[in-house]
């Protein structure tokens, strides 16, 4: 068979072939969540969340980018059992909150309800902790990647609208730009409502009642 008589029967061969459309993701992602399946509690709150940004999903880029996957809640990863390796824990800069501002890649919210905070640390130029006594902030930019590991049980984790409360202390760590795992407290992280405000995830810990977390959460 000659170049020609090869070029030729490629060009039948390409008439003849028929290549389906490409799916639908949007819709195949919504049915794959909603399909009934066994979950735990916490799985299923994680779910009702991401579900809850599926329906703004064709609209919000910051939605798009920050839910990654059912076990991923605006760049907070939720797991039930650590990583294999641990790094120590990530070096922090205290800083004045204007140092702060020019330091972060997006704009350092104040809630009404807390207003200056007492300290501020910034760790690796990416993400902010506000302190305010027992309480602490942090907020970063949870469209980029995973920037917070906690390690939680099933029971009592809770999606609140947009929001996830978890009731009871737990392990928390800071991951890297590399991702790798850093021990943050040695003690654990408190009560914690994480919500977002535009791209920016925003983290509220410590000693207080879900309803006072919701408030701050507001201001």
């Amino acid at each position: 068979m000659t170049g020609d008589d090869v070029e030729a029967a490629l060009r039948d061969l390409g008439q003849q072939i028929h290549v389906p459309e490409p799916p639908e993701l949007t819709a195949s992602v919504l049915t794959r969540i909603n399909a009934p399946r066994r979950r735990n509690r916490w799985l299923t709150a994680l779910v009702a969340a991401v579900t809850a940004f599926a329906i703004a999903f064709a609209v919000s880029p910051a939605v798009r980018a920050g839910v990654q996957n059912l076990l991923e809640f605006a760049g907070v990863v939720f797991r039930e059992e650590p990583p294999p390796a641990i790094a120590p824990p990530l070096p922090s800069q205290e800083l004045s909150l204007d140092e702060a501002r020019k330091q972060m890649p997006f704009e350092i919210h104040l809630p009404g309800q807390l207003g200056t905070p007492d300290k501020i640390t910034v760790h690796e130029g990416r993400f902010v902790t506000l302190h305010y006594g027992n309480l602490r902030l942090d907020e970063f930019d949870g469209t980029v990647r995973e920037a917070i590991g906690k390690l939680v049980h099933g029971e009592g984790v809770e999606q609140i609208g947009d929001k996830v409360w978890i009731p009871y202390p737990h392990v928390i760590f800071y991951i890297d730009r590399n991702g790798v795992w850093h021990d943050e407290e040695p003690h654990g992280a408190g009560k914690t409502l994480i919500w977002q405000r535009g791209q920016v995830t925003m983290r509220l810990q410590g000693d207080l009642t879900k309803e006072k977390a919701l408030e701050i959460s507001a201001s």
